[in-house]
């Protein structure tokens, strides 16, 4: 990030927006545990447990993601797509009138994907094209959110926003690889058949799901063999710690892909639960994990400080996330409960690691124990001298990318 870009926003106003979402999604996580049976005191439990995955999705991702764009770039206008999530989210919560949050949520779409049109505006390059497709595929489900069309004919888009958005951030990192032709086929290829296959879902559910499951699987195999989160393996600390949870995200989103291909498109029921949260919670929140050092310090201005307990969440993850969908396939809804109760245990896990690592960076200021939010970045694979987050050295003259037509 550009010295002074961040400082056209507030620093209180990240922080603040931050801060509802997390609520948010610690309220998503509740009513999804309240979804699998367990007794969570909730109020208008029954109403709520509905909105489980907007709650996270909207309220949380699209907040999150947003704001890191937002402060990155330093333009108040990007700030449109995270304030309307929330406002869209704390609508759901509170029994606002439909029409309301229909259009705070198609708002905040729109507000999404005008950010990263504008990035794509004014710097040409493929992984800000596939970014901004990411933020069309959500865009396409606040469409179909607001026709009235069922959460899981919705879900897919879900799944098709998260994995090109966070594929396209990865391929800017990939960049200092100089991957050849071929591996930049195999990629393209992937993307492109993850969108078609995710429109064909529309109007043939079964051979649609099917498609996207292949697609996915391409996408795994390619962050697994060419993304440069494995160099992080070979260093220590954070950097190792970020390639770890990368590498981890990468192959829940290959499980994904399996079960998609094999099951093909779920209505509801134990291959539902597998299908959608192999992909939304082992890839999306272990690229969350992987990001935090970087996002954290970049979007709210907290220092971290890294120790080895920051493993814990992730292993967390993995292991009860197993857990659920080994209960799911055996159709043993105890076994699915107890996994589910371990998935909310990880991620609270994961914020008290959080809050202890900024605790400790208040007192710990040795430099090869604070997180920097540029050499975590580059750790999770930049790893170069082209390594580096272009978003903070945007100018309005567009730039072709040519290395990746």
């Amino acid at each position: 990030m550009i010295a002074g870009t961040s400082q056209r926003l507030p620093r209180w106003v990240p922080r603040l927006a931050l801060a509802a979402g997390a609520l948010l999604a610690a309220l998503g996580v509740l009513t999804g545990l309240t979804r699998m049976g367990w007794n969570i005191p909730l109020p208008h439990r029954a109403r709520l447990t509905v909105e489980h995955g907007p709650l996270l999705v909207v309220g949380f991702f699209v907040t999150l993601i947003g704001l890191e764009r937002a402060v990155a770039v330093g333009r108040r206008f990007m700030l449109l797509g995270p304030v309307a999530a929330l406002a869209s989210t704390v609508g759901l919560v509170l029994a606002a009138p439909p029409l309301a949050v229909d259009s705070l949520l198609l708002l905040a779409y729109l507000g999404f994907a005008a950010t990263f049109g504008y990035l794509l505006w004014v710097a040409r390059t493929a992984h800000h094209t596939v970014m901004f497709a990411g933020a069309l595929a959500w865009l396409a489900s606040g469409l179909l959110w607001t026709k009235g069309f069922s959460l899981p004919t919705i879900v897919p888009w879900w799944i098709t926003g998260f994995v090109l958005i966070i594929t396209g951030e990865r391929l800017e990192l990939a960049r200092a690889l100089r991957p050849d032709r071929p591996t930049r086929i195999w990629f393209f290829t992937a993307i492109t058949l993850l969108l078609v296959a995710t429109g064909i879902e529309l109007a043939f559910p079964e051979f649609g799901a099917r498609l996207r499951g292949v697609a996915l699987l391409l996408l795994a195999a390619w962050l697994l063999r060419c993304d440069a989160a494995r160099r992080g393996l070979r260093q220590h600390g954070v950097h190792r710690y970020s390639a770890v949870c990368l590498l981890h995200g990468y192959a829940w989103l290959a499980v994904g892909g399996l079960l998609a291909l094999a099951y093909g498109h779920q209505q509801s029921g134990f291959l539902y639960d597998a299908e959608i949260h192999a992909v939304l919670l082992g890839f999306v929140f272990s690229q969350v994990f992987a990001h935090a050092p970087i996002i954290l310090p970049a979007v709210a201005g907290l220092r971290l400080a890294f120790r080895r307990f920051a493993y814990g969440a992730p292993l967390a993850l993995g292991l009860s996330l197993a857990v659920r969908l080994a209960g799911d396939l055996l159709a043993d809804s105890e076994l699915r409960r107890l996994g589910g109760l371990g998935n909310a245990l990880s991620l609270a896990l994961f914020a008290v690691t959080t809050v202890l690592a900024t605790l400790l960076a208040q007192r710990d200021v040795s430099p090869d124990r604070l997180i920097s939010a540029r050499l975590a970045l580059q750790s999770a694979g930049a790893g170069g001298e082209q390594g580096g987050n272009d978003d903070a050295r945007l100018s309005r003259r567009p730039v072709m990318d040519e290395r990746w037509p």
